[in-house]
């Protein structure tokens, strides 16, 4: 039983394969190129464990908030392997997989030189709201404590959602830092 963990939601290219609920093998890129090394990786790191797409059981997606890029490429990969192979997705975004290490309410957010992107998050690591994007004076005036932190625990994202339902792959959406044209 073999889960792969995708995020390509930032400059780190994170690809993983968890057996038996326990990280076994792993790839991370740091170089921002997701779009050239992505599928390479993806293949490498089946190989190396004298795996195939079909010895997957699941699939988790961090998806976003990112780069169109970035976010793009790891969501359209793992919905095409979901839907034509009929694996399990569960989604989560980078966000609230950073808020599954607070016991508590909290406010998570990724920063870009522009401002941050932000999600409110129950103790039960819920959303609350929406996820919004504030620009650097409106954090300066944001009267909340806002914890910026782009560290995920894989094994607290994989006990989070092994319980969780699956989602039909058509249904995934990234979530981009900044609204695309289609999107508005």
């Amino acid at each position: 039983m073999y889960t792969l963990f995708i995020d390509t939601h930032f400059e780190i290219l994170h690809v993983a394969l968890f057996q038996n609920e326990l990280v076994f093998d792993e790839i991370l890129k740091n170089d921002g190129r997701h779009s050239e090394y992505f599928v390479n990786s993806l293949k490498e790191l089946l190989e190396r464990n004298s795996l195939t797409i079909h010895d997957l059981s699941g699939i988790i997606v961090v998806n976003g908030p990112g780069s169109f890029t970035g976010v793009r490429i790891g969501v359209v990969v793992a919905k095409l392997i979901s839907y034509c192979e009929h694996i399990p997705i569960k989604v989560i975004s980078s966000l609230q997989a950073v808020a599954l290490k607070y016991d508590e309410d909290c406010v998570i957010g990724i920063k870009d030189k522009n401002g941050a992107f932000i999600g409110k998050f129950n103790k039960s690591h819920e959303l609350m709201g929406d996820y919004f994007y504030l620009n650097n004076k409106e954090l300066d005036d944001f009267k909340e404590n806002i914890i910026i932190d782009d560290v995920i625990n894989l094994d607290m994202v994989y006990d989070y959602l092994k319980d969780k339902k699956d989602i039909e792959p058509h249904i995934v959406k990234p979530i981009y830092v900044k609204k695309i044209e289609v999107d508005k």
